[in-house]
């Protein structure tokens, strides 16, 4: 079906066909509110506004499509991309959502779920949105949709973007339960490594890098064809599935769904030599004993995940430390002035990140059902940051929480 319109004057000059939905008379930020119910309608708009808008990498067209082609299908997400244009029919905002259904409740939230660690729109830079504005917008696109939207729950949204506020913070809400964590990245890779390890915490690394180098050289390698991709991957596989077993915790990977959206991110654009997903990898000889993947925006570099090898005799020496570094080191040399390793709590985050990156959540209600399920989202985010503010509490949801996800 074609994307639904609200309408607020003239039709925007670079329309399509279109269905026509409700007046939202005529605020400063948005004339026009257009929302595709597929990923491949919207591709010409996302990829225009992807161009200016500072966003995440989790923000990536292709990042979306994967993520909704593969786990979205899984979990029965329904495409909610919602754009808005002003008079000249100039985009001035996309929202890249995603609609569920949870018992008689309708919701919608930002694509990517627990796969994605920031959360955000992407906004024209330059354009103000005050949060009357934000609200005019959600509301009308909820108005444009079928089977209708009750509420919309947003988190993990950064208070900006490599400097560049995010609009959406200046709406009224709370901070999330967890943090992220970044570190600025200097020119040099000794003046980090000095900034986040003693002089005694870089000895014992010394001694940890030649005790893997007496079995084989050590050497780290971005995977740079479909070849290496699978090999990587597969090793990524087996070891986390290992040790997730070995804590009894629940593998978020283990899926098949899960499996192909990584292989489909590591694939593509490798052929441009530039795939979305850089796959990382730690060798002794032949041996992978590390894996990192990370995603790439701009000037700023994202982790996505870690794993490393099981074995005592090679988990002694630290490979998952040793692969931070090396990755970090690489980052450096090509220029990324960001690192990052997402959200949620570890101590190699604390060791790798000097900064930690508040973030927040807020729901808007548009029916009764939706007010009441946004007040009980909002609680139980609450008690979800208490319950991470007690070292005796989080250690026991460190354990709990995979299982009822």
């Amino acid at each position: 079906m074609p994307p639904a319109t609200a309408l607020g004057g003239p039709s925007p000059p670079r329309s399509a066909a279109r269905t026509l939905g409700t007046a939202v008379g005529s605020p400063s930020a948005f004339t026009f509110v257009e929302v595709f119910d597929t990923i491949e309608a919207a591709r010409g708009p996302w990829v225009e506004i992807g161009k200016i808008a500072p966003a995440s990498p989790y923000q990536h067209f292709e990042f979306a499509r994967l993520w909704l082609e593969t786990i979205g299908v899984a979990r029965r997400v329904t495409p909610m991309i919602v754009v808005a244009r002003d008079e000249a029919g100039d985009i001035t905002a996309l929202l890249p959502l995603g609609a569920l259904s949870y018992g008689l409740l309708r919701f919608a939230a930002f694509l990517g779920g627990k796969d994605a660690n920031y959360n955000m729109g992407l906004f024209r830079p330059g354009v103000a949105w005050p949060p009357k504005e934000i609200k005019a917008l959600l509301a009308t696109a909820a108005r444009l949709v079928a089977p209708r939207i009750d509420t919309f729950l947003f988190v993990n949204q950064p208070q900006d973007w490599q400097g560049t506020p995010n609009p959406m913070a200046a709406v009224p809400g709370q901070p999330s339960p967890g943090f992220a964590y970044k570190s600025v990245l200097p020119g040099d890779f000794t003046i980090w490594r000095d900034a986040h390890a003693s002089k005694e915490a870089q000895k014992k690394l010394r001694k940890k890098t030649k005790r893997l180098e007496a079995v084989g050289l050590l050497t780290h390698r971005r995977a740079a064809d479909p070849g290496e991709i699978e090999s990587v991957l597969a090793v990524f596989h087996a070891q986390k599935s290992a040790r997730m077993r070995s804590l009894g915790i629940a593998n978020a990977y283990e899926e098949a769904e899960a499996r192909e959206f990584l292989r489909g991110l590591a694939l593509s654009g490798v052929a441009e030599g530039a795939p979305r997903l850089e796959l990382h990898a730690l060798f002794v000889a032949d041996r992978i004993v590390a894996t990192f993947g990370a995603l790439g925006a701009g000037d700023r570099l994202s982790g996505l995940f870690l794993s490393f090898d099981g074995d005592p005799e090679i988990a002694r020496s630290s490979p998952g430390e040793l692969i931070v570094h090396a990755v970090v080191r690489d980052a450096i040399a090509r220029g990324f002035n960001t690192f990052d390793l997402g959200v949620g709590e570890a101590r190699y985050k604390d060791d790798a990140c000097e900064a930690k990156e508040e973030l927040f959540d807020n729901a808007f209600a548009i029916t009764p059902l939706g007010h009441v399920a946004a007040l009980a989202f909002m609680a139980k985010q609450r008690a979800k940051r208490r319950i991470k503010r007690s070292p005796r509490l989080l250690s026991l949801f460190v354990r709990l929480e995979p299982r009822v996800r």
